[in-house]
C-alpha cells in the first residue's frame, strides 16, 4: 500500500534545507536563549542548595526541629511517633577551654550516632567513642590543639564541671575517630563516651546556671511542611505540649525569603533574556516571512489554508529548537558550573552546582515558549497574505501608496538613510534592542562604580591591621586579664618598616547606678519604641525595661588612645556635644557611647547621659563631654567572662586613665596604620604572628575589601552578562536585518547598477545604511543612558556606601566597536552579493 503523501512536513523540510543561513542565525539565537536560561537556572538552584547548607552549618544541624532541654525519657517518646523520622540525643558536659582553643568555641558531649550525623560531625576516619578513655574531635580543634590526624594520639581537654568555678579538670583520651571541620559551624564537637558522661553528672539532670547534665535531642520530620502545626500534634499526642523546641532557620519562611532576595538578579536577568530572545527570534521570523512572500502567496494559490501556513512556520521552529536548545542546554550547565563558585563567593567551604532536572526541563520550556512567542506574529501574518499582495509586497513597509515627490537628486546618504525607512518596524526593532543592551550596560556599570569603598571599609575597621585579643569575642566572655597581645607582640609590630601610627583599646566593667537624668532619658526615648523593639528581640527589650525601672545597669569603660580615640570623636559621630582634647586627656571627663543614630534623629533625644552631667563610675565622678554614635571597630566585642545580665552602656576615657586606675588590665586591642609600600611585608609579620600565638584575632583591611568583591561579585558578573548578552542580541538583529535586507533587494541592486551606479556606490551606500544605523542607536543610547544614570542610579546611590560618579565609559567603550560592525557587516555582505553576476540577480524571480 501507497504511503500517504503529507505535503506540509515535506515542505517543512525542504524549506529548511534551503535557508541554511538564516536557520545559522536562528539556531545561535536559539542557543543563547537556551543557554542563558539553563545557566540562570542553575545559578538560582545552586544558590538555594548552596544557602540552604549553609545555615545548616551556622545552625549546626539540619534536622528540623532541636530540644534545648528534654530528658531522654522525653525524647523516646517522641521517637516513638509515627510522624517522625528519627531523634538524636546528646548530654553536654562543657566547653573546652584550653589556652590554644581561645576564640572558638568546642562543646565537650556524648551524643548517639544519629545526633553525630545531623550535626555534621560523625567521623570520618575511626570511630564514634565506645570507652570511658576515647574521644573523636574535628580536624581543625586538633589542628589547634598540633595533635596530628592519627587514631590513638593522646588529648587533654581541659574543661569546668561548675561554670561558677575557677577550677578546672584537666580530662586525657584516646583519640578514636576525626572528621573534616567545616569553618562555618558556629561550635565544634568533642565527643566522649556515654560512661564518661554518665559519671561526670552522676546520672542527674544540670543544675540551674550549669550546662552540665543538659540532655538535647533532635527530631527528624518525614515533611518539611507546616513543621510547627506537625510538632505541636506531636508533643500534644505524647502528653508533652510544655516541651519547648526550636526550627532549625534553614526551613523558616525568614530562609525562603532570603533564598528569592538572593535569586532576585536572576529573575530579573531570565525576564531580560526572554525580552533579548524574543526581540532576535522575532525579527527572524518576520524578515523571514517578508523574504517568502511571494512563496507563501504561491501557496495560497495552489490551496493552502491559514493553519498549513502556520503549521509551516512552527515546523520550522520546531526544527530550530531540536538544534539548538539541547546544545544551550548544555553549554548552559557547563556556564553555570564555572559561574557558580563566583555567585557564591560569600560562602565559606565547597560549593555545590545542582544538577536538578528542573534547571534542565525549566529552561527547555523557557527556552521553547520564547520561540512559540516569537513566532506567534511573524506566523499570523504569513497566514492572512493573500496571492494578490504577496505580488505586490516588497521591502518597505506597508502602508499609504501615496508619495511626495522630490526634485532634488539623491546622493548616496539621503538614499541609505530613506531605505532605513523603507520597512520602519525592522529599523525600530534592531536600534531598540542595540540601545537596550548599552543603556543596561551604563547602568548597571554607573552603580558598581558609584560604589564607595573607603566608606564601607570605614564601617568595618579603623586601621590597616586590627589585631584583638583570643577572647575579644568569646563566646564565654572576655578575659580582661588574658595576655594574647602581651609586651613582646607590640614591640614586634612596632617595630614595622613604614609604620605610621597605632592606636590601643583596654576596656574594664562595673556595677551602676544611673542618675536620675540618665534614666529619665531612656524611658522618654523608649517609651513609643519599647513594644517595638519587644517584638524583635524580647531579651534587650526586657533589659532596657528592667534599667529603667531599677536603675542598675553596667558600664563598661574603653581605655582608648591614637587611631581608636580619633575615629570614635570625629564630627560626624558626635550626636552632642564637642571633643575637647586636652580636657579630655586629664581623664576628668568621659564620652557616653550611645546608639547607632543620625545627628538629625538625635534632635529629639538621645537615650544616654546628658552631656555636662555628673556620672559616677565605680566611686569617680566624671563630668561627661559628649555623646558619639556607635562606632562597631571600636565598640565592638563580648563582655567579660561572668558578667551579670543588665542593659550596658559604654564610656570612653582615655587609655592611660584606665590603665591608672585598674593596673591589671591587658591591652584588648591594637589598631596599626602602615604605608602602602610595607603592607605587604606587614601581612606577612601578622600570618607569623598568628601562627605564634594560638588564639590572636587579625583583621586586615586588605582583607575585607577582597572579601568584599568576592561577595558582590556575583552582582556585577550577573548585571554585565546579561547587559552583555543583550548587546550580543541587538547585534545578532542588525547583522540579520543587514543580511536580510540585502539579499532581500538583489534583484533590486542589480537594476540600480544596470542603469550606471558603480560597485564602489552601492558598497557606500551599504555602508552609509549601516552607519546610519549605529549613530540613530549611539544618540538615542547617550540620551537614555544619561538620563537613566542621572536620575535613577543617582537615586540609587544616595546614602550608604555610595559616592555617586556620572559616567558614560561602557558608551565611550562600545561606539568604535558598534561603527566598525556597521562598516564591515555591509561590506561583508556586499562581498558576498557580488558573487553573482548583474544578469544572474536580475533574471531572479
Amino acid at each position: 500500500m501507497k504511503a500517504e503523501f503529507k505535503p506540509i512536513p515535506v515542505l517543512n523540510r525542504r524549506i529548511f534545507k534551503k535557508n541554511k543561513g538564516r536557520n545559522i542565525v536562528a539556531v545561535l539565537a536559539i542557543l543563547m536563549t537556551a543557554m542563558m536560561f539553563t545557566t540562570l537556572f542553575t545559578l538560582v538552584q545552586s544558590m538555594n542548595k548552596n544557602l540552604v547548607q549553609m545555615a545548616f552549618y551556622q545552625n549546626g544541624y539540619d534536622a528540623q526541629v532541636s530540644f534545648k532541654s528534654i530528658t531522654e525519657e522525653e525524647a523516646a517518646q517522641i521517637a516513638d511517633h509515627h510522624d517522625v523520622k528519627e531523634v538524636g540525643t546528646s548530654i553536654v558536659l562543657g566547653l573546652a577551654e584550653n589556652e590554644e582553643l581561645l576564640g572558638s568555641q568546642v562543646e565537650l558531649r556524648w551524643a548517639d550516632e544519629s545526633y553525630a550525623e545531623h550535626s555534621f560531625a560523625l567521623p570520618t576516619t575511626g570511630r564514634m567513642p565506645e570507652q570511658e578513655n576515647e574521644i573523636a574531635l574535628d580536624t581543625l580543634t586538633l589542628d589547634r590543639l598540633g595533635i596530628p590526624h592519627e587514631i590513638g594520639e593522646s588529648v587533654t581537654i581541659r574543661w569546668r564541671t561548675d561554670l561558677k568555678s575557677d577550677a578546672y579538670t584537666d580530662s586525657t583520651f584516646t583519640l578514636c575517630g576525626f572528621w573534616k571541620a567545616n569553618e562555618s559551624n558556629y561550635a565544634g564537637m568533642a565527643w566522649v563516651d556515654r560512661s564518661f558522661a554518665d559519671r561526670m553528672t552522676n546520672n542527674e539532670p544540670a543544675d540551674e546556671g550549669q550546662i552540665l547534665g543538659i540532655t538535647m535531642a533532635q527530631v527528624s520530620l518525614y515533611s518539611d511542611r507546616r513543621i510547627e502545626s506537625q510538632m505541636d500534634g506531636i508533643l500534644a499526642d505524647c502528653g508533652l505540649s510544655e516541651l519547648e523546641y526550636g526550627v532549625n532557620l534553614a526551613y523558616s519562611d525568614e530562609m525562603n525569603t532570603q533564598m528569592f532576595q538572593e535569586g532576585l538578579s536572576m529573575y530579573l536577568g531570565m525576564v531580560l533574556v526572554f525580552a533579548a530572545g524574543y526581540l532576535i527570534i522575532y525579527n527572524i521570523f518576520q524578515m523571514s516571512v517578508a523574504a517568502d512572500v511571494r512563496f507563501y502567496g504561491m501557496l495560497k494559490t495552489l490551496g493552502t489554508t491559514r493553519r498549513q501556513i502556520r503549521r509551516l512556520i512552527y515546523g520550522q521552529a520546531n526544527r530550530l529548537c531540536l538544534i539548538g536548545i539541547p546544545a544551550g542546554l548544555l553549554l548552559g550547565w557547563l556556564l553555570g558550573i564555572k559561574l557558580v563558585p563566583v555567585f557564591l563567593g560569600i560562602l565559606e567551604g565547597n560549593h555545590t552546582v545542582s544538577a536538578s532536572p528542573v534547571i534542565f526541563i525549566g529552561s527547555a520550556v523557557f527556552a521553547y515558549l520564547t520561540v512559540l512567542i516569537s513566532c506567534l506574529r511573524p506566523a499570523r501574518l504569513a497566514a492572512k497574505i493573500s496571492p494578490i499582495e504577496a505580488l505586490r509586497m516588497s521591502d518597505a513597509s506597508s502602508g499609504s501608496s501615496k508619495k511626495r515627490r522630490k526634485r532634488e537628486s539623491a546622493s548616496l546618504l539621503s538614499m541609505a538613510i530613506a531605505n532605513l525607512g523603507r520597512n520602519k518596524k525592522r529599523t525600530v526593532l534592531v536600534i531598540c534592542s542595540l540601545t537596550l543592551g548599552l543603556v543596561l550596560l551604563s547602568c548597571f556599570y554607573a552603580k558598581n562604580a558609584s560604589f564607595d569603598m573607603e566608606k564601607y571599609l570605614e564601617e568595618l575597621t579603623i586601621a590597616d591591621f586590627e589585631l584583638a585579643d583570643g577572647t575579644d569575642e568569646d563566646v564565654n566572655g572576655y578575659q580582661p586579664q588574658n595576655t594574647t597581645l602581651g609586651e613582646g607582640l607590640e614591640e614586634r609590630v612596632e617595630s614595622l618598616s613604614g609604620l605610621e601610627r597605632t592606636g590601643r583599646l583596654y576596656t574594664h566593667q562595673t556595677d551602676w547606678r544611673m542618675d536620675e537624668q540618665t534614666i529619665r532619658n531612656l524611658d522618654s526615648f523608649y517609651a513609643d519604641r519599647m513594644e517595638d523593639w519587644a517584638s524583635y528581640d524580647p531579651y534587650g527589650a526586657e533589659q532596657m525595661q528592667t534599667a529603667i525601672e531599677t536603675g542598675d545597669a553596667t558600664a563598661v569603660f574603653y581605655g582608648v588612645d591614637g587611631i581608636a580615640l580619633e575615629k570614635a570623636v570625629q564630627e560626624k559621630y558626635l550626636l552632642d556635644g564637642t571633643f575637647d582634647a586636652e580636657a579630655f586627656a586629664t581623664g576628668e571627663y568621659v564620652i557616653a557611647v550611645g546608639p547607632a543614630m543620625g545627628q538629625e534623629e538625635a534632635a529629639d533625644g538621645i537615650p544616654a547621659p546628658s552631656v555636662g552631667s555628673t556620672v559616677e563610675l565605680d566611686g569617680v565622678s566624671y563630668k561627661v563631654m559628649a555623646v558619639t554614635s556607635v562606632l562597631d571597630p571600636v565598640d565592638k566585642g563580648s563582655l567579660e567572662a561572668g558578667s551579670e545580665e543588665k542593659m550596658n552602656m559604654h564610656f570612653l576615657i582615655p587609655a592611660e586613665a584606665l590603665l591608672e586606675k585598674y593596673p591589671d588590665t591587658h591591652l584588648r586591642r591594637l589598631y596599626v596604620d602602615v604605608d602602602d609600600a610595607h603592607l605587604d611585608e606587614a601581612q606577612k609579620l601578622m600570618d607569623t604572628l598568628q601562627e605564634e600565638n594560638a588564639g590572636l584575632l587579625v583583621e586586615s583591611r586588605e582583607t575585607m575589601k577582597a572579601q568584599y568583591e568576592r561577595e558582590t561579585s556575583s552582582s556585577a558578573v550577573m548585571g554585565n552578562a546579561v547587559s552583555i548578552v543583550i548587546a550580543l542580541v541587538g547585534v545578532l538583529n542588525f547583522v540579520n536585518s543587514m543580511v536580510t535586507a540585502i539579499v532581500s533587494r538583489k534583484k533590486e541592486f542589480a537594476m540600480i547598477q544596470s542603469v550606471g551606479m558603480t560597485r564602489k556606490q552601492l558598497c557606500r551606500m551599504l555602508v552609509f545604511e549601516g552607519l546610519a544605523y549605529a549613530l540613530i542607536t549611539l544618540a538615542v543610547s547617550y540620551v537614555l543612558s544619561a538620563a537613566a544614570i542621572g536620575t535613577m542610579i543617582r537615586g540609587m546611590a544616595a546614602g550608604g556606601f555610595s559616592t555617586f560618579h556620572f559616567t558614560l565609559f561602557p558608551l565611550l567603550v562600545c561606539t568604535p566597536v558598534l561603527i566598525v560592525f556597521a562598516v564591515v557587516i555591509p561590506y561583508l555582505c556586499f562581498r558576498n552579493l557580488e558573487k553573482q553576476s548583474i544578469v544572474e540577480r536580475l533574471r531572479m524571480e
